[in-house]
């Protein structure tokens, strides 16, 4: 799952970024590119205000903030946690910009396929680029000295108590980040209450931006080239699929279930060794699964390029968000400010 990210913009300055934006959305082209980046439609923009733009620093600063929040919520339910550092985190992991091919290319997926089964970013081990030592979680050795009940109750505070339907496994449990635990309270915190994402004020609002997205999803346009591109897959191979997207969700589908069904037998008895000769077994099945992963990116990308997909997908995007902008620019305006209050 993918984590947004805030950035704590000038209130006044970014507010005023963002009304001028919008007022600007009727205008020029949408598709305009500005250097090597992709040009965004107005609510990408507003996102853009209120999340951030992927500023490094700040992430690394807020990602703090959440550890120093659960740090204080851990100590308040008895336990010991000091704050991780995950910028020290090395390997290039948080970056595709450290990638040898970009993501995303025809390039990537001749090389990596959709980045399932393969590692782009190397051999994956987290080690600081300045010291070249391994990185360990500071919180290790606390832990491993409890007992088994401690170390529940640990866990517990710490993501909140974790539900499992023995009847239905492949059940979804939606996320609540009030029975989340401490790391729940902190990423909420963070990364919505200061945002306006929690207020009931805008929920309406919210919901008219879902419905949004799914009828820009579901134009004419678009539902017309996924028939194309099925039918262009098919003809390389690749059958069974209706729109864009199913054949990388088809891969991973089948990645998921392996890591799943891996540990099935897996008994509090198992031995170390034991685990070792499961992860070896799972790498040997993802390496089966590796070259036909890779031929099914490649002819994905190839359909769409073909077809123009991702150039007309873009086009329906931004005609949606700028009908979206224009029909509710007081509540995005609402939002906005709403969100630098918050930040305060």
């Amino acid at each position: 799952m993918k984590t947004l990210t805030l950035r704590n913009a000038t209130g006044a300055a970014a507010a005023v970024a963002l009304v001028l934006s919008l007022s600007a959305c009727g205008g020029g082209d949408s598709n305009e590119k500005s250097g090597d980046d992709e040009a965004m439609g107005p609510l990408d923009t507003f996102f853009e205000e209120i999340y951030g733009g992927g500023d490094e620093d700040q992430a690394n600063a807020q990602m703090m903030e959440v550890e120093e929040i659960v740090a204080s919520c851990m100590q308040e339910q008895g336990f010991e946690y000091t704050p991780v550092d995950y910028s020290s985190m090395g390997g290039g992991m948080s970056s595709t910009e450290e990638l040898d091919v970009e993501w995303g290319t025809l390039e990537f997926a001749e090389q990596y396929g959709y980045g399932a089964t393969t590692n782009p970013w190397g051999d994956g081990e987290e080690v600081p680029e300045e010291t070249g030592e391994e990185w360990v979680d500071p919180n290790q050795d606390y832990v491993s000295a409890m007992s088994e009940t401690e170390q529940a109750a640990y866990y517990e505070a710490l993501y909140g108590k974790q539900t499992f339907d023995e009847s239905d496994p492949e059940a979804e449990v939606e996320y609540n980040w009030e029975t989340a635990g401490c790391q729940g309270l902190a990423q909420h915190e963070v990364y919505e209450a200061g945002t306006g994402m929690d207020s009931e004020e805008f929920t309406a609002l919210q919901d008219e931006m879902s419905a949004m997205w799914e009828a820009s999803a579901a134009d004419s346009r678009l539902t017309e080239l996924n028939s194309t591109w099925a039918d262009c897959m098919a003809d390389a191979g690749f059958t069974g699929m209706a729109a864009v997207g199913d054949g990388e969700t088809a891969i991973y589908d089948e990645v998921n279930a392996l890591w799943e069904n891996a540990y099935t037998d897996a008994g509090e008895d198992m031995t170390a060794e034991d685990y070792e000769a499961i992860e070896a077994g799972i790498q040997d099945q993802l390496a089966e699964i590796t070259p036909r992963e890779i031929d099914t990116a490649v002819a994905d990308f190839t359909c769409r390029e073909e077809i123009k997909y991702d150039e007309v997908q873009r086009e329906v995007n931004f005609e949606y968000q700028e009908k979206f902008v224009e029909e509710h620019r007081e509540e995005l305006d609402a939002w906005m400010a709403a969100a630098q209050d918050a930040k305060g």
